[in-house]
């Protein structure tokens, strides 16, 4: 299997292949979540403004997302996966936005079938491509330069598709003492690192298809 980690804030032309979408920190982490609380579907929005012209066509539709980290004002929830965890959504359908991760998904969904991806859902995921020829794990990083996690996160996806196993504990131990980590505590969402963290609480896989993030 060729495996490419990929800068999806840097790169703006894509091959078409199979690719893992990861935003770790929280958006790829927070969207699992939303569909294992039982959320029917998730329409992903780049813009702010897309996500509340569509609320005002959809009342009942829930309103997910932030900019920078904090929740826009207005929104029902912050792109926050221990928010969701407490949150009833059950067959809602999840309006979405965030910085980094809705804003990458636009980018690479006409270049082939994307897989959502965090340690919530890594081996549905991984077993889902395992068998392929290539995958392509597109990082979403942030404005400001890299997101230490989400290499974090690549390279445990690599080296499970490389080897078929790799050490949880390893890469657990590296997302706590990264940089993105830091910057959660600071900006208060200290919990959401340890939900972020709950390996494959997720049984399935989430893909973006036919413009919605669903279960496979």
């Amino acid at each position: 299997m060729k495996i490419n980690i990929i800068d999806g804030r840097k790169t703006n032309s894509f091959e078409n292949s199979t690719k893992i979408l990861v935003d770790v920190f929280r958006s790829t982490s927070t969207m699992p979540v939303i569909l294992e609380k039982g959320a029917s579907k998730i329409i992903p929005t780049s813009s702010v403004r897309e996500a509340r012209d569509l609320k005002s066509r959809n009342p009942d539709y829930v309103l997910v997302g932030e900019r920078y980290g904090i929740k826009v004002p207005g929104f029902d929830l912050n792109n926050s996966p221990s928010d969701v965890m407490v949150a009833d959504v059950r067959e809602k359908t999840i309006i979405f936005t965030s910085t980094n991760g809705t804003l990458v998904l636009k980018k690479i969904a006409p270049t082939g079938k994307v897989y959502v991806s965090s340690f919530i859902n890594a081996d549905a995921t991984f077993q889902a491509v395992k068998n392929l020829d290539r995958v392509d794990i597109v990082v979403s990083s942030r404005p400001d330069g890299q997101a230490d996690e989400d290499f974090i996160y690549a390279d445990y996806f690599s080296e499970l598709l490389s080897n078929g196993e790799a050490s949880f504990e390893e890469y657990a131990h590296k997302i706590r003492n990264s940089k993105g980590s830091r910057r959660l505590k600071i900006m208060g969402y200290r919990k959401d690192i340890e939900t972020c963290l709950m390996l494959n609480f997720s049984d399935r896989p989430t893909i973006f298809k036919d413009g919605i993030i669903i279960r496979e």
